[in-house]
């Protein structure tokens, strides 16, 4: 067959594309800088997606959806509102924008192509992420020789204990709801073994906003799991409970971390400019007299939306969520809808304790803002795939 032959091209670009999202969902927990890191996502990940949207005419039919069209609105949004930012427009910074819309065209894209391969390589993904996450507790506590009382820390890219157990959080809910996807012989052992993995870092990183998004998940479980996914929930919830009561000490350690003190500032600053806010790009200061220093974000996603780009960029956050959470909704008799409504549940929560804000570069926060949303936009692609 020739090369340019569609068949060959689909071929190879379902290879790339599967390699391109372990390296995106994996990397941070392996790779020593963010330069290569990032530098592989643009090679392995970004560059097969516009390969894929260039030659093959179902990638881009893939974008004429609803959610397509809200992710596009809000790039516009956060762009135009850098010309009345206080740092004034700064047109190399937007690039970030095409880092987003590039990043969700490869998911799709490998949906286009191979939508069992999607959640395949996903169910890999939370499989070697659970080794990982044994072997990074080993290493810290084991190699470190550091206390149990100590919060654990990731290696390499994910040595913070917050974003770290947002990352795991996530592959843990992947690896959960996608056992199916795994090759027969790792759907045993290997699969417990790997979520028992995610679930101790998860407990062991005494991170409190991932805790908190991952108890919404069990409560809120019920309404769209399977009676399988809720004996896995009663199961996770035992084992945290017992945790927390063989260490209730953990609960009281760092308080609320100066969270409703940096609320009360974020919402004093949304009065200055509540519906175009201070604009892309603009910096801001949250001062804490008590411990006499300033945080540079509100550790809110929700509210650093709001603070940058306005009550109306908020509302068109909140309008790509909400339609989001809808079409998850409507699939939950699927084991793709309910993941979705499971990631959409724990990013929500956890994304209200912390979060830098949408626009950066590939990190940790990612997985939390992102790749929920572009799942679904993937799941969507299969939707319109059967009306046709």
């Amino acid at each position: 067959m020739h090369f340019f032959e569609r068949g060959a091209i689909a071929s190879v670009m379902r290879q790339w594309l599967s390699l391109g999202m372990l390296w995106w969902l994996l990397g941070m927990l392996l790779l020593p800088t963010h330069k290569l890191y990032q530098q592989g996502v643009i090679l392995l990940l970004w560059l097969p997606g516009v390969l894929s949207f260039v030659l093959l005419s179902d990638v881009r039919r893939a974008w004429l959806q609803p959610l397509g069209g809200l992710l596009v609105a809000f790039c516009l949004w956060s762009s135009i509102s850098a010309s009345w930012s206080r740092v004034g427009v700064d047109w190399g910074e937007q690039k970030i924008f095409l880092y987003v819309l590039m990043a969700a065209n490869a998911v799709m894209a490998l949906s286009c192509l191979d939508p069992q391969r999607l959640w395949r390589v996903l169910a890999m993904a939370g499989l070697i992420g659970g080794v990982l996450a044994w072997g990074s507790l080993f290493y810290f506590y084991g190699y470190g020789g550091r206390p149990l009382e100590a919060r654990a820390q990731g290696l390499t890219l994910t040595s913070n204990p917050i974003l770290a157990s947002q990352l795991l959080g996530v592959l843990g809910i992947l690896l959960f709801y996608l056992r199916a996807y795994l090759p027969a012989w790792l759907r045993g052992l290997a699969w417990a073994s790997s979520l028992s993995g995610l679930l101790a870092f998860l407990l062991l990183s005494q991170s409190k906003g991932p805790w908190l998004a991952a108890i919404a998940v069990v409560i809120l479980a019920p309404l769209w799991a399977s009676r399988y996914d809720v004996r896995g929930a009663v199961i996770c919830s035992v084992v945290v409970a017992g945790a927390l009561f063989a260490w209730p000490d953990v609960l009281l350690q760092r308080g609320f971390s100066y969270r409703p003190e940096l609320i009360q500032q974020a919402l004093h600053l949304l009065g200055e400019a509540p519906l175009l806010g201070l604009g892309y790009g603009s910096t801001y200061s949250l001062p804490i007299a008590a411990q006499n220093t300033s945080y540079e974000h509100a550790h809110n996603l929700y509210l650093h939306i709001a603070v940058t780009l306005g009550l109306v960029g908020l509302a068109f956050w909140l309008s790509l969520v909400a339609y989001a959470l809808v079409q998850a909704w409507r699939s939950r008799g699927e084991v793709p809808g309910r993941l979705l409504c499971c990631l959409l549940c724990f990013a929500g929560v956890a994304l209200f304790t912390d979060g830098v804000g949408p626009w950066v570069k590939p990190r940790e926060e990612w997985f939390s803002m992102w790749l929920p949303l572009f799942l679904c936009m993937a799941w969507m692609v299969r939707g319109r795939r059967l009306e046709r």
